[in-house]
């Protein structure tokens, strides 16, 4: 190669490296850097509590001294979201049981005898050897103008017209969740809100309809519940929507 261009070669590279070392050291780009520390995740809360307390709860719903063919408002009981996110309410009627608290004169003479309960239907959900049960319609309701008596248009948790213990079908569900919204209300509490929940008992009259249109009461009357009670557990919960 020729002395003059190994020359002219020799003089690109250098100004070449030259000029890469100038950019280099004065090439440069503004930064800041932050850092987030102690980040924090926290679980909410469902805290379910009835007449601003928490379980045990004892006998919040009576009515004493039923007759056949009326009706009782038996209480109400206010339910609030104490926790700190929403929750759906279900209701559940669970262990049945009616007394017969002795047999009455009356009760002997139509029928009833000592340690039975007469059900024609041969169904029977409830413990114990009373009729009451057998003889009485109920419906569960959210009374939300908080006045202690239901109202036509106040939503219905269960609706049983036909009695409470008739048979398989017509008999309301043990240990299953009623509630199923209804009348505009999603049965949702949201944190720190309240709805008051109430109970309406029918005691029917065996001298009119159900029983005397049902053949499933043949056979059973006013009489062979008398003096007779009825218990049984409520269950209610807050689910997370």
């Amino acid at each position: 190669m020729d002395t003059k261009i190994k020359s002219m070669l020799g003089s690109i590279l250098v100004i070449g490296i030259v000029a890469a070392m100038m950019t280099a050291g004065t090439q440069s780009w503004y930064s800041d850097t932050e850092t987030s520390v102690g980040n924090t995740f926290t679980a909410g809360t469902l805290d379910l509590t009835v007449n601003g307390g928490d379980d045990p709860i004892t006998c919040l719903f009576s009515a004493d001294n039923m007759a056949p063919g009326h009706t009782y408002n038996a209480g109400t009981i206010t339910l609030r979201n104490n926790g700190s996110i929403p929750g759906r309410l279900t209701v559940k009627v669970s262990n049945p049981v009616s007394h017969e608290n002795g047999l009455m004169e009356p009760e002997i003479t139509d029928g009833d005898l000592p340690g039975v309960e007469i059900d024609p239907t041969g169904y029977d959900a409830n413990a114990g050897d009373g009729e009451l049960w057998d003889e009485c319609a109920m419906k569960l309701y959210f009374d939300m103008n908080s006045d202690g008596i239901m109202q036509w248009n106040e939503p219905l948790i269960y609706d049983g017209p036909t009695g409470l213990d008739m048979t398989a079908y017509y008999s309301i569900p043990l240990d299953t969740n009623l509630w199923t919204p209804n009348h505009g209300f999603d049965g949702i509490l949201d944190p720190g809100e309240t709805v008051d929940l109430g109970i309406y008992i029918k005691f029917f009259n065996d001298q009119a309809s159900p029983m005397t249109s049902q053949p499933q009461y043949t056979g059973l009357t006013n009489n062979m519940a008398m003096s007779d009670d009825m218990q049984f557990d409520l269950i209610i919960g807050l689910e997370q929507v």
